[in-house]
């Protein structure tokens, strides 16, 4: 180490903080001092990433299961607090009918969380619509999108649409479940993340809410803009052998080992690595793997 910052002329406080930068990125073992494979390092990462997620999803479900089997149950819950529940075949009539009450009534902000959907022209006409008014009453929209929705071409229609109107969209490769947040004072939540048949709980008032929009607050932190997301409003679709690659790089394996997996040459695999980097926009391997992660195509299925 000091022999290599006499040759690059770099003070002792720069090599303090490279260190201690590499030790953080996991790239550098502090008790050896040897580098670490950046691939293996970008795979831990990912991993620490989604139990992250995984945590904030769950504390959400329980909410929601609460909300939806013990609403009627007497108990020391928030005095301030309102919910009601909106079953499935309710939902589309009476629940859209609420949610325009919301949003003529909200003053502030209006948050949006929008997982996959089978969207329609006209659904997305209407929410527009909506975000119009909401908007020219001086109201903060944000709306946050899953990164894999990009590739739907009637979604990139709209993008340019929300934003004229106003609202900030960023994109993310999880989107939690399907949620709105007026004002951090009533939110309407999807009771089931993984069934709309499940019904839908507006919380009114209380802490609920205030914990909801923090899940949102760190939810959009680590959103993306579109545009800082290489190739992700144009529609790009990987081959499935190209998502194997990627995968096995994310998992640390050389060119080599995924050759012998997949049966094809080491060749073929140098050649399918150099077309996901320029796909990607990459420089290097690892850049790959931080950009196939961040559109979401390092997640299963």
């Amino acid at each position: 180490m000091p022999e290599a910052a006499e040759e690059l002329r770099l003070a002792a406080a720069d090599i303090d903080r490279a260190r201690s930068q590499l030790v953080r990125l996991q790239l550098l073992n502090p008790e050896t001092q040897t580098a670490a494979d950046v691939a293996t390092a970008l795979n831990r990462s990912l991993q620490s990433s989604h139990r992250l997620l995984d945590s904030l999803i769950e504390q959400h479900v329980k909410t929601a299961s609460l909300a939806k089997h013990y609403l009627g149950l007497s108990g020391p819950a928030d005095s301030h607090a309102h919910v009601e529940f909106f079953p499935w075949p309710d939902r589309r009539e009476h629940l859209s009918e609420r949610i325009d009450e919301l949003a003529e009534q909200a003053e502030h902000e209006v948050l949006g969380m929008h997982p996959i959907a089978p969207w329609t022209r006209e659904s997305l006409e209407a929410g527009l619509a909506r975000s119009e008014t909401t908007a020219r009453n001086g109201v903060r929209l944000r709306a946050l999108h899953a990164q894999i929705a990009m590739s739907n071409p009637l979604i990139r229609e709209f993008m340019g649409e929300w934003r004229r109107c106003g609202i900030e969209v960023r994109v993310t490769p999880v989107i939690p479940t399907r949620m709105l947040i007026y004002d951090r004072h009533t939110a309407v939540v999807q009771a089931d993340p993984e069934s709309l048949q499940a019904g839908t709980v507006l919380i009114r008032g209380g802490g609920v809410v205030k914990s909801l929009a923090a899940i949102y607050d760190y939810c959009w932190t680590t959103a993306s803009e579109p545009e800082d997301v290489p190739r992700s409003t144009d529609g790009v679709s990987l081959t499935e052998q190209q998502l194997a690659v990627l995968r096995m790089l994310a998992a640390g394996a050389k060119d080599s080992a995924i050759a012998r997996s997949m049966g094809v040459s080491t060749r073929t695999i140098t050649r399918l690595v150099g077309e996901l980097t320029a796909v990607l926009g990459a420089s290097s391997r690892f850049q790959a793997g931080v950009r196939a992660a961040r559109l979401g195509w390092l997640d299963p299925g």
